[in-house]
């Protein structure tokens, strides 16, 4: 069975990520083109696939102008507003994508990519990996089986703790709409909103109500005499928020620190860097109460769908502990679980004891990226183009363009405070 070669646009955190896949099954997928517009990026990449200079590109133009087609297939892991203009493209020229989520922020565009794809008969993947995990795997095995009855509804939450949501949402690439091009609910969410619709894949959401808030990480909330960084504040060493922390723990430095100093790699930074980082970065160092984001820091969002199943999410940012929760009730059961446990409970009731029996499933020890995920979602994409087999988990497009939609009307709902009638032919409807 043949190799798949891949060029891999954008070699942060998510494109160095799949790339190790070609390390440990170098039988199924070897990487021999990169994109990175970041100079420590791009040499990182070279010297770690072994690639010539000649295979390693600063601009997805220069790729596009110069590339001889010697990869089947792209990994596109560029920043969200990228992600159309770098596509679209790709089927034309012949390639297989699989794609960074959110795949767009546009339902016309997410249509027109979509349609693009299956014109020139391509494969388009999104990176949907919680799909891939056991835990919802699992779940998704017990609602499909029947086991348990038809689907009533979904109840899920969303946790992002505070150093994931300051690193990420208050100072790091995805703190601005304007600047990344996603709100909240598809920069963070769209895992979730993606699951409601796997869940309920024989059927499609037709409205959505949201509702967001920006009132925690606000100008009101900030201390009367805190300054405008971290460092020079006398807040710095009881402030929850403070970048203080990160200059003595490292478990946030693969998002924080990734490229941000030339000519190192985010574990070869020391804490003088750290420190000249956060005096000179546009919004690394700066408080967390007046920097440069405006995404909603929490958000409700409600859902109906076709069939009747009704669904809700609630996004919390700033968390003193990152979960994800998940109540499922079907006509005969329910199932509920906490992600990062990996244990589900699986429920039933017992007639004529007056009582409910409750099943623990421990689904073990999956590995790292996502509850496992991140390597079973390269996997299955390689495993597709070399065999054409379908897993329970795929992520082609026809599978993620309703959570997608889900989000965007979210998203909308939200800021017109209107609820979203998500039309037959995929339109958004302000009712």
């Amino acid at each position: 069975m043949r190799c798949i070669n891949v060029a891999i646009f954008g070699c942060g955190n998510r494109g160095n990520f799949y790339g190790e896949f070609s390390k440990l099954k170098p039988n199924k997928m070897k990487v021999v083109q990169v994109v990175d517009s970041n100079p420590t990026a791009l040499e990182y990449a070279k010297n770690f696939y072994r690639l010539s200079s000649e295979d390693c590109y600063s601009s997805f133009d220069e790729w596009l102008s110069k590339s001889n087609k010697k990869a089947d297939a792209v990994i596109n892991c560029f920043m969200d507003k990228y992600h159309i203009e770098t596509t679209m493209p790709l089927f034309k020229l012949g390639y297989d994508v699989l794609l960074e989520k959110p795949i767009c922020n546009d339902p016309k565009e997410l249509v027109m990519l979509m349609n693009e794809s299956k014109k020139y008969h391509k494969v388009l993947m999104v990176c949907h990996v919680l799909r891939y995990t056991p835990f919802y795997s699992k779940i998704k095995k017990i609602i499909d089986s029947k086991e348990l009855g038809d689907l009533v509804s979904l109840e899920m939450a969303e946790h992002v703790y505070i150093p994931h949501m300051m690193s990420s949402y208050i100072r790091g690439k995805w703190r601005s709409e304007s600047e990344c091009g996603s709100p909240m609910i598809m920069a963070k969410c769209c895992h979730d909103t993606d699951l409601m619709c796997w869940l309920n894949v024989n059927s499609r959401p037709t409205y959505v109500s949201s509702f967001g808030e920006r009132s925690v990480f606000v100008p009101k909330n900030k201390p009367s005499d805190a300054t405008d960084r971290c460092l020079t504040c006398p807040h710095m060493k009881t402030c929850r928020y403070s970048v203080y922390w990160y200059l003595l723990n490292t478990a946030q430095d693969p998002i924080v620190f990734n490229n941000a100093v030339p000519g190192k790699r985010w574990d070869e930074v020391t804490i003088e860097d750290k420190k000249k980082v956060f005096m000179e970065s546009d919004s690394l160092g700066r408080c967390a109460f007046d920097g440069p984001q405006d995404l909603v820091d929490h958000q409700v969002t409600a859902v109906t769908f076709e069939n009747g199943v009704t669904a809700s999410l609630n996004m919390i940012g700033g968390t003193s502990y990152p979960c994800r929760t998940i109540h499922v009730t079907l006509t005969g059961g329910e199932i509920y679980g906490v992600f990062e446990s990996n244990i589900l409970n699986v429920r039933k009731y017992d007639m004529e004891h007056f009582s409910r029996s409750n099943k623990k499933i421990y689904l073990g020890n999956v590995g790292v990226g996502h509850g496992g995920g991140d390597m079973r979602l390269i996997e299955d994409f390689i495993d597709y183009l070399r065999t054409g087999k379908m897993s329970i988990s795929q992520t082609n497009i026809d599978t993620s363009i309703d959570g997608h939609l889900l989000g965007m009307g979210a998203d909308l709902s939200d800021k017109n405070r209107k609820t979203v009638e998500i039309t037959e032919d995929r339109k958004l409807k302000l009712k």
